[in-house]
């Protein structure tokens, strides 16, 4: 790994026999959240386990969850940690509302969040690592490793048969339409009530680890070597100019993409181009969410937890470039 991006031997090798390289990391590196992050973002204190994706619904309701079970809670002014009653690292948070939640990570862990407390939900049902969660008013979509996908709708859990075995690592949906999840060997499934299909993007087998989708259709996908697709009515397009890293997540604001990945990479795309907004020291950024255009949460490795927006710097260059 480069720097900022160590990972101990024994720590690499067990995610890769999960085939979930993209998702292990050392607490010990890179550094922590700083007080000299580039102008444009706030460093928010968020204690020292890795955090591993982000939430919400506004600026005043955010969920950030990490390794050891680690929850915490953005109300606008504060943040706040809660209890999970767990020690399993989460991977994978959705916010229905401002105070309703879902989590997901290793052993099968599902965590709702009601009237302000966690708990298990659907235990037993998998023991398998869970690396991504979505939900609507009427479901629940959590994927993970070896394919599995469950689904959690008003009568309970059970797993959706899938005949494809590989790691799926982040989904994303829209309000009563397709759900889409994303994985290993650029594997793309979509998920219609209780069927699978695959969604192929031609001549691409890298890994998928970040997935963003919209209700008119139109999606983003993203993962190794600054791979970035998106999806629309006329087809699916390639995006060149995003940093050649491990890209974690996307999420969309408006007609616009925010991406995040290993090596300090945050990138933007939008109708008018692709802008590359690298960070002042390569730390690996794993989660992002847009509250608004002007808005944006963003976690990573050692509880790095920022919000803001990247600004520009006086030559028109990226802030915190090169």
């Amino acid at each position: 790994m480069r720097r900022g991006g160590r990972v101990r031997a024994g720590v690499l090798a067990a995610a890769c026999g999960w085939g979930l390289c993209g998702c292990a990391q050392s607490s010990s590196a890179p550094r922590g959240a700083d007080a000299g992050a580039p102008r444009g973002w706030t460093a928010i204190q968020a204690g020292s386990a890795n955090l591993n994706a982000v939430a919400g619904v506004s600026d005043s309701a955010v969920w950030v969850v990490g390794d050891r079970g680690t929850i915490a809670r953005w109300d606008g002014a504060a943040l706040a940690f809660e209890a999970s009653g767990t020690v399993a690292n989460l991977r994978g948070v959705w916010a229905l509302d401002a105070e309703h939640a879902y989590a997901v990570g290793d052993g099968g862990t599902i965590l709702e969040r009601k009237a302000g407390v966690w708990a298990q939900v659907a235990a037993g049902l998998t023991r398998e690592v869970l690396t991504g969660v979505w939900a609507d008013a009427q479901r629940v979509v959590a994927v993970g490793s070896h394919g599995t996908v469950v689904l959690g709708t008003t009568t309970g859990y059970d797993r959706v048969p899938n005949s494809r075995a590989e790691n799926l690592l982040a989904v994303s949906g829209s309000s009563a339409g397709t759900v889409t999840a994303v994985g290993a060997l650029g594997l793309v499934l979509n998920l219609d009530g209780t069927t699978l299909s695959r969604f192929v993007i031609p001549a691409f087998s890298k890994l998928l680890s970040g997935v963003s989708r919209d209700a008119d259709g139109n999606a983003y996908f993203v993962g190794q070597q600054g791979t970035v697709y998106h999806s629309d009515s006329s087809g699916v397009h390639a995006v060149t100019g995003c940093p050649q890293a491990a890209l974690r997540a996307v999420t969309k604001v408006g007609t616009d993409a925010w991406i995040v990945g290993w090596d300090g990479s945050i990138c933007q795309v939008s109708a008018s181009g692709v802008v590359v907004y690298p960070y002042t020291d390569p730390r690996w950024f794993n989660g992002v969410y847009a509250a608004s255009p002007t808005s944006l949460w963003v976690v990573g490795a050692s509880g790095t937890l920022l919000h803001g927006l990247p600004s520009q710097g006086a030559d028109g260059g990226a802030e915190g470039g090169p």
